[in-house]
């Protein structure tokens, strides 16, 4: 590190480059700490050193000198401290900022290449190394990105004050390490997307629909509420075209992953290379879903894409409401989950008669709740099957249709009382006949109200439409009722909702360009930045409003999540010592479960604290009418992000590790054999990374610095 550093000669005079006078009082000390920095005795230097900064404190030459004793005794963070207040400090100058902003730029560039070095495996040690781009790496190496960047940003500062080659030389050195690092990091989120899309390629599709849904209601505003400037309009249609360009792509590797999936169990050995394999039956359904993604829907969001470019923005609408529905076909292929189905359909459906309740006019019947911000024209034609109230109370009964046919065969599937029940059902009670015989008479109901719902909500018959969906939640209701184990698919339902308006609020705040300077961010959150790019060629809405809008979510599931807390907190004993930080109670005296109630509560209470502290910074949005507090680095996020992360440890202390499945030996051996092979291929990766990284290294960092601040 010392070999990098640049530091600065002064003339003879007793100045330091700040221009003020050092006096004769800790001359002196100066004069001692250079020798001791001179003879490499760094921690006495120091010592001098800030016994000068203490006597006389706003020398900035100093300051700088402090932070080269901390760097050559290895503390890196304090020595940028220092640096970053010569660099900061008004008076300085030019020829000592200019240096202060270069050893800022090199200590951040040598500290993030020493940890990219640590991912990228000794060879000696590839069994205890995960590949450089494997998901688990994937903040590491978003942390070594943006430290990167921040010190090309210090290395320009330094260039612009005063160019020079070296300078140059490692801005250039640091954009091509940079580019590396942000390789490994696509490959490492593009495996977990992937891993994503075949663990649970339910909810990457619900993810999909979700912005398929918006992208549609925001084509059809689009169609009913066109903008009036030219300029804008295209502006509006172009991003429209990024945005349904976005979900095609996503939606196109989801099939292809899906398509390509194969499952390898012991039941099912690998028939010769002449005979075709019996599909099981996982891969019946995912290759089911990836051909009706591949042959309908893809087709359809291509021909949008190829509408918009034309200008044919009602033509676009309906091959986007194409695209919608044949997604919804291939969800409904995979079986469903019935706690979370009607969880997320009485959510779903309360919204719904929520926005029914605050009809008051017949345009009104237009609105869209994700657009809430929309202005529908009083001449709006009037197309019941195109209207986000209509569309989505028919999803809603669509689901609760399909979870009612599973509920029907599960309990079809009885098995004679003289027999014991298979081992699926013990372990699974869902797959229990007589809980899905229950479920299947209550949800009858739903399917009897399917067509009274929706022909009211055709007719614009509020009266109508309200009661006959407050019967919809009544059955729901009814169903859950009959469900074990809701906290946890409850919790689980925060999390999905508190992770979306996230996503949500970091939309919102988009940038200027979705895809510039955007390397490390998902796939998903690229569409969400499109949509929130094309609302702002759509609406005029001012910051303050979207934050008004944002902190009515965060509140209800703040609202959600306190209800649950207080459901978890029945379950603990009264008397039971639930406070952080108490004694433990003597041993045996609390149950397992008992145990990871109160875990869960603790968590819970601090979500419910995180969640508080966001809406307070949506107040600030508001009341300001500025975005600033919901950026990154703003309140809102930062609490959310806690927040989120506080749900998760909940439900994770209800569904302890001894309660999940454990691999058999078979499971074990085919564990370590992928290990080996896995290892393999690190070792071989690491061998090619090696190499580049010695050729880097030859052209990285040539310059010899100069020496210490002296002549004092």
């Amino acid at each position: 590190m010392r070999a990098f550093i640049r530091t600065i000669v002064l003339g003879a005079m007793y100045l330091v480059p700040g221009g003020t006078a050092v006096s004769a009082e800790i001359r002196s000390t100066l004069v001692d700490a250079q020798e001791q920095f001179e003879q490499g005795h760094h921690e006495q230097a120091l010592k001098l050193y800030k016994q000068a900064d203490e006597a006389e404190p706003g020398h900035a030459a100093v300051a700088y000198n402090i932070g080269l004793c901390h760097l050559n005794l290895g503390d890196a963070e304090k020595a940028m401290q220092q640096f970053e207040r010569v660099a900061s400090q008004a008076g300085v100058s030019r020829r000592l900022r200019r240096d202060a902003f270069y050893n800022i730029g090199l200590v951040r560039a040598s500290g993030a290449r020493e940890r990219l070095n640590g991912l990228l495996a000794p060879a000696s040690r590839p069994a205890d190394q995960v590949p450089p781009d494997a998901p688990a790496n994937i903040e590491k190496l978003q942390q070594i990105a943006d430290d990167l960047l921040r010190a090309i940003a210090a290395l320009k500062e330094s260039k612009a004050i005063e160019p020079g080659d070296e300078t140059e030389h490692n801005i250039r050195a640091a954009r091509i390490t940079r580019r590396n690092v942000l390789g490994l990091l696509r490959q490492a989120m593009e495996e977990k997307e992937k891993q994503d899309m075949l663990d649970d390629p339910r909810a990457y599709l619900e993810a999909l629909i979700f912005e398929q849904y918006r992208q549609v209601g925001l084509t059809r505003y689009l169609v009913l509420n066109p903008p009036a400037e030219p300029a804008r309009s295209r502006a509006a249609r172009r991003a429209a075209v990024r945005l349904q360009r976005k979900i095609m792509e996503r939606t196109a590797m989801l099939a292809d992953n899906l398509a390509q999936f194969r499952e390898v169990t012991e039941e099912s050995p690998t028939p010769p290379a002449t005979q075709p394999a019996d599909k099981t039956p996982r891969e019946t359904i995912y290759h089911a879903a990836a051909g009706q993604l591949d042959k309908a829907a893809i087709v359809s969001q291509r021909d949008a894409c190829a509408f918009l470019l034309d200008g044919e923005v009602n033509e676009a609408h309906d091959k986007q409401f194409t695209a919608l529905d044949e997604m919804h076909a291939a969800l409904y292929l995979f079986p469903l989950n019935p706690a979370q189905t009607l969880v997320k359909a009485r959510t779903g459906q309360a919204q719904l008669k929520e926005l029914v309740e605050t009809i008051e006019s017949d345009k009104d019947w237009l609105r869209d709740p994700l657009l809430a911000e929309a202005t529908i024209p009083d001449d709006a034609e009037w197309e019941p099957d195109k209207t986000a109230i209509h569309y989505r109370q028919l999803q809603i009964s669509n689901v609760l249709a399909l979870l009612h046919l599973q509920c029907q065969y599960i309990a079809a599937m009885s098995q004679p009382a003289n027999e014991p029940a298979p081992a699926s059902e013990q372990e699974n009670p869902l797959l229990d006949p007589e809980l899905n015989a229950r479920l299947a008479e209550v949800l009858a109901g739903a399917d009897e109200l399917r067509e009274p719902c929706l022909s009211a909500i055709a007719a614009k018959d509020k009266d109508a439409a309200l009661a006959a969906q407050a019967k919809m939640l009544e059955i729901i209701d009814a169903a859950l009722e009959l469900l074990p184990k809701t906290i946890e698919q409850r919790i689980a339902e925060l999390i999905v909702r508190q992770a979306r308006l996230n996503e949500e609020v970091k939309a919102e705040v988009g940038e200027a360009n979705p895809d510039a300077g955007n390397e490390s961010v998902s796939p998903l959150q690229k569409i969400r930045k499109w949509a929130a790019r094309l609302k702002s060629k759509l609406f005029d809405t001012p910051a303050g409003e979207g934050a008004r809008m944002l902190r009515g979510q965060q509140e209800d599931i703040q609202s959600e999540t306190t209800g649950v807390n207080d459901e978890i907190r029945q379950q603990i004993p009264s008397g039971t010592t639930t406070q952080p930080g108490a004694s433990p109670p003597p041993a045996g005296t609390q149950s397992p479960q008992v145990q990871a109630y109160i875990e869960a509560s603790k968590h819970l209470a601090d979500a419910d604290t995180e969640m508080g502290a966001a809406i307070r910074g949506f107040d600030k949005a508001v009341v300001e009418n500025s975005s600033r507090p919901m950026r990154a680095d703003g309140p809102v996020q930062t609490a959310q992000t806690r927040a989120l992360e506080e749900l998760v440890r909940a439900l994770a202390a209800l569904q302890p590790p001894e309660n999940q499945p454990q691999e058999n030996g078979q499971d074990q051996q085919d564990r370590q054999q992928q290990q080996r092979q896995d290892n393999q291929d690190v070792q071989r990766e690491v061998d090619r990374l090696d190499r580049e990284r010695e050729r880097a290294m030859q052209e990285l960092y040539q310059k010899r610095p100069r020496t210490v601040i002296k002549d004092w």
